[in-house]
């Protein structure tokens, strides 16, 4: 298995490394798993996060085979042979295991063994690691990774500039682009995941000015940015809001970016390191996403736009219906069935003006929906004040409809029966919402009141039954009050999409 974390050198590089008397304690500061292995696989050195990793000590390890210390019996043989794997081009094999630890247990290990040379002689090896116990388990870490990589970096520029071929492995294995420069914006610093972004090798780079990097007419915006953020006391920023940028491949090819900056001053010089990721296949998928909400958003809201033309055409027959009869009963259902198209209508109606396709205003649907029940029923200004006490609610469809339909049923009946004659009166409507999610609803009157003959649970009007059964629906509570006048009050459960 050759994990993702571990990056791989060219088949024609082979790293050259002289570990000097006293260098351990420089591969002590770093933040990967260090190990010097002798020719015949005892372990001669192995570096502060290893100790803590697998809870042995330096004089616990040294002379101990690599592959008995940390692994099985029955994994030895595998092992043994990643380590004559080393010896040959590309000089380097990695994997990806279970390490055992000193007090039991195990940490999961992403390591590379790397044969040393010393002037074209072979002299030792050197296993570099990762610790991904945590990374593997979860994934949401990797952010915090590359924030840590490029504190890592920053901490350690100085480290890496007089000891670049010791530690270039660190760099290099990381996925993501990371690119240093010094004061005068000349490259410094080309890891291999840069070598892939880009499709430059890290010598036609080095020295060089970022800015062929960067399409041109960015630059002057990207001097300033660097400008200002060397100016400031950050450690390390994204390089725009949204951390993206436009950069530009070797074949001219511009691409969308998602980077961060980092500084840190060496010797009195800025040192700024940036970590940098394509994103293209991102944009272009969340574009093509995008592109198809888009044309659903359209398709839907056309479908409630027919929706409610056709509400409209029935309710014109309706009309016509009216014109070809002169029976008072049969006008009445009419009229009331003509209300409760209408009241559905307007909901369609509303969603289709509307920026959200899913939920309707349900405060502003309330009032228009009254005043245009009492114009229809000829309500004479001053016989009965309304009144709205209405906080701002959005409702999923699901909802408004059965919600409309009951404010409807209660509106008419109020208006035929509440006050017959010259009586006059109010009319309260007040609709919030509370911490639970729960909708309050109040409908009430100062009118004659409802006789107390009449039971909601029987009730043989059709109007009344309606309220019932879109009361259940939606799984509501209805208190009914017949003091100095009529008072429903409901509380419904508010549905989620």
């Amino acid at each position: 298995m050759k994990p993702e974390l571990v990056d791989h050198f060219s088949m024609n590089e082979v790293i050259q490394l002289d570990v000097m008397e006293g260098s351990e304690e420089l591969f002590d500061t770093i933040d990967t798993l260090f190990l010097k292995v002798n020719p015949n696989g005892s372990l001669n050195y192995c570096n502060r996060v290893c100790r803590e990793a697998s809870g042995y000590s330096l004089e616990e390890m040294r002379g101990r085979l690599f592959w008995e210390v940390f692994f099985p019996q029955e994994e030895g043989e595998f092992i043994r042979n990643l380590f004559e794997e080393a010896l040959e081009a590309p000089y380097r094999s990695s994997y990806e295991n279970q390490w055992r630890c000193r007090e039991g247990g195990f940490r999961l290990i992403s390591f590379t063994i790397a044969a040393l040379f010393e002037k074209g002689e072979f002299k030792n090896y050197s296993v570099t690691g990762l610790d991904v116990t945590k990374l593997r388990r979860m994934e949401e870490e990797l952010w915090q990774y590359r924030t840590d990589l490029e504190d890592q970096i920053s901490q350690r520029s100085m480290e890496l500039l007089d000891s670049r071929n010791r530690l270039a492995g660190i760099v290099d294995s990381a996925e993501d682009a990371i690119i240093s420069v010094d004061s005068k914006q000349q490259i410094t610093l080309f890891n291999i995941g840069a070598e892939k972004t880009f499709g430059y090798l890290s010598r036609e780079v080095e020295g060089r000015h970022l800015s062929m990097l960067i399409p041109n007419r960015f630059h002057e915006l990207h001097r300033k940015h660097v400008q200002n953020f060397g100016g400031s006391e950050k450690i390390s920023k994204r390089m725009d809001k949204r951390s993206e940028i436009s950069a530009k491949k070797k074949d001219g090819t511009e691409f969308h970016a998602e980077a961060n900056i980092s500084q840190v001053t060496v010797m009195g010089e800025k040192i700024y390191t940036v970590v940098l990721r394509d994103i293209s296949e991102r944009k272009l998928f969340e574009k093509q996403l995008q592109d198809s909400l888009n044309e659903k958003e359209t398709l839907l809201r056309e479908i409630h736009h027919r929706v409610k033309n056709n509400l409209q055409v029935i309710s014109s027959l309706f009309t016509m219906q009216r014109l070809s009869t002169d029976d008072p009963d049969r006008l009445t259902l009419i009229q009331e069935s003509q209300h409760r198209i209408q009241s559905m209508a307007l909901i369609h109606e509303k969603i289709y003006q509307s920026d959200d396709l899913n939920n309707v205003r349900f405060d502003q649907y309330i009032q228009e929906l009254v005043t245009d029940i009492f114009q229809s029923y000829e309500v004479y200004p001053g016989k009965i004040l309304l009144q709205f006490e209405l906080k701002p609610i959005s409702l999923h469809i699901d909802m408004a409809i059965p919600c409309s339909l009951i404010l409807n049923e209660l509106t008419s009946n109020t208006l035929k029966y509440a006050f017959p004659g010259e009586r006059t009166g109010n009319l309260l409507i007040r609709i919030n919402q509370d911490s639970q999610d729960q909708l309050h609803l109040l409908f009430e009157d100062d009118g004659q009141g409802l006789p107390s003959t009449i039971e909601m649970e029987n009730v043989e009007s059709l109007g009344l039954r309606l309220v019932r059964v879109l009361t259940n629906q939606l799984r509501g509570k209805l208190d009914l009050k017949r003091e100095h006048g009529t008072s429903f009050s409901f509380h419904f459960p508010i549905k989620k999409p």
